[in-house]
């Protein structure tokens, strides 16, 4: 008998993700569920205190824990903002903390007094609360919460139990206080593993079905790329070398020419190898104000190529954002100024293009050229052939050798700076830029935004984790 092959796991979310991390966009949808239910909690909190007066005993102490719960509410809408995101642990924190400080005053005001469990506001507001931190935090912590607020409510619960008017094991009031947090908190988290499960899943095939596309894709890139480089040979350097050959003689003139074609290939190389999705994004972005008639002026500083470290979702946060910068109205066309800085390495690819064309900063010598001495003398060419032999041979020694190393990870941060001339009142710019800004807070860290009319200055960071080999 053959073993059937096993169908593989589909892969699950990180224990930290939450919906608002993993889509920012649908964030957005749910973050009306906040003063929603805040609105819920004020309302049954005030209700029900008006109705249990003559439970009663310590009014201040009653009017305080209304006023606590009407507090974490606040904290509840404030935090969900989507211009504030994202979502915090401390802010979860905070909310749930003063949820519990509100059923500890409404038990203090009706002690001994209390009729029955089952009509105390504090632990259903309580629940609620922790019920509109599905879309915003991760389960595991959103059973954590609960569970230590159900524990704490079930205690008060058990302590009251002597002083209720129905008699019963005191254990069954600490179950019927503590479900009444820890349904809502069960709902909570399973909502939010659920989701974030599904988006995961989700993106996780989407990256596959891209990856696939791509490898289909790039022998058909490959030879239009090869029928290009062709093209541009085909109009100096190839008619130089035929000529040289048919003569097979090399005079002065040929090598100065050959100089010159070689540092014009190389040039364009080097162009063409630092061009990031940066760059292209900024080009179309050009293009589009042309066609309205606009003189657009649009800077992009991103010396080391640290635009290439970008993932996906960071790449498409910061087009949406310069797209709805350059459409909103009274856009400077120019003044769009976009900077990437920041500390640590740079892209693993950078590195790279600089071993195969050297420093940018630095001024290239013909005279060093290996295109040109390629060009000029076969032993030369032979000579060039040795050194990247030799290249190779250091590479895989350093390859042997780094594999007997443990890795440690280093931290990148990389600094993106957008500024922009808008003439617009302050409210309009801020509605119009909200949405965008809620998923740069979600994608990237530390998001900050200066308006000083009519310039607007965005600055925000991206992480990198890079691993090194260490001795």
């Amino acid at each position: 008998m053959t073993r059937a092959t096993p169908t593989p796991r589909r892969p699950r979310a990180p224990a930290s993700a939450s919906q608002q991390r993993l889509d920012p966009i649908g964030g957005l949808a749910a973050w009306p569920l906040a003063p929603v239910v805040a609105v819920i909690v004020v309302t049954y909190a005030v209700v029900a205190t008006i109705s249990r007066t003559h439970e009663i005993q310590t009014r201040e102490f009653a009017a305080a824990a209304v006023a606590v719960l009407i507090i974490a509410a606040a904290v509840l809408v404030w935090s969900a903002r989507p211009d504030l995101a994202p979502f915090t642990r401390a802010r979860a924190v905070v909310i749930v903390a003063l949820g519990l400080a509100a059923h500890l005053l409404a038990a203090a005001s009706t002690w001994q007094f209390n009729g029955m469990i089952q009509d105390d506001f504090a632990p259903i507001g309580l629940g609620l609360l922790l019920l509109a931190l599905a879309p915003f935090r991760p389960f595991k912590e959103i059973l954590v919460l609960g569970s230590a607020s159900a524990l704490a409510v079930g205690i008060t619960a058990l302590v009251q139990s002597p002083y209720l008017s129905i008699q019963t094991p005191p254990a069954l009031f600490a179950i019927i206080a503590m479900t009444q947090v820890l349904a809502p908190t069960l709902g909570a988290a399973a909502y939010s593993r659920q989701v974030v499960n599904s988006i995961h899943r989700w993106q996780t095939d989407a990256r596959r079905a891209i990856r696939a596309r791509t490898e289909e894709d790039r022998g058909l890139l490959a030879s239009e790329v090869v029928e290009q480089r062709l093209r541009n040979l085909g109009a100096d350097v190839l008619p130089f070398l035929a000529d040289v050959l048919e003569r097979q003689s090399l005079t002065a003139a040929d090598i100065k020419r050959a100089r010159s074609l070689a540092f014009q290939v190389r040039r364009v190389l080097v162009a063409e190898v630092d061009h990031t999705w940066l760059d292209d994004l900024i080009d179309r972005e050009r293009i589009n104000l042309t066609a309205r008639g606009l003189t657009p002026l649009c800077v992009v500083a991103d010396p080391e190529r640290r635009a290439t470290g970008f993932d996906s979702d960071q790449r498409a946060a910061v087009g949406a954002m310069i797209v709805a910068l350059c459409r909103l109205t009274g856009f400077d066309p120019t003044s769009l100024v976009v900077q990437i800085d920041g500390s640590g390495a740079a892209p693993a690819d950078t590195d790279q293009i600089t071993q195969a064309f050297g420093h940018r900063s630095a001024r290239p010598t013909p005279a060093t050229d290996t295109t040109t001495l390629a060009i000029v003398t076969a032993e030369e060419q032979q000579a060039a052939a040795q050194a990247r032999a030799q290249a190779r041979a250091q590479a895989q020694v350093y390859a042997a050798t780094g594999s007997r190393t443990h890795t440690s990870s280093s931290k990148t941060i990389d600094t993106i700076t957008i500024q922009a001339g808008i003439s617009l009142p302050p409210f309009q710019r801020r509605r119009a830029l909200r949405p965008y800004l809620s998923v740069l807070r979600a994608v990237f860290t530390r998001v900050r935004v200066a308006s000083r009319h009519p310039l607007l200055t965005l600055e925000f960071e991206a992480e990198r984790f890079q691993t090194k080999g260490t001795r």
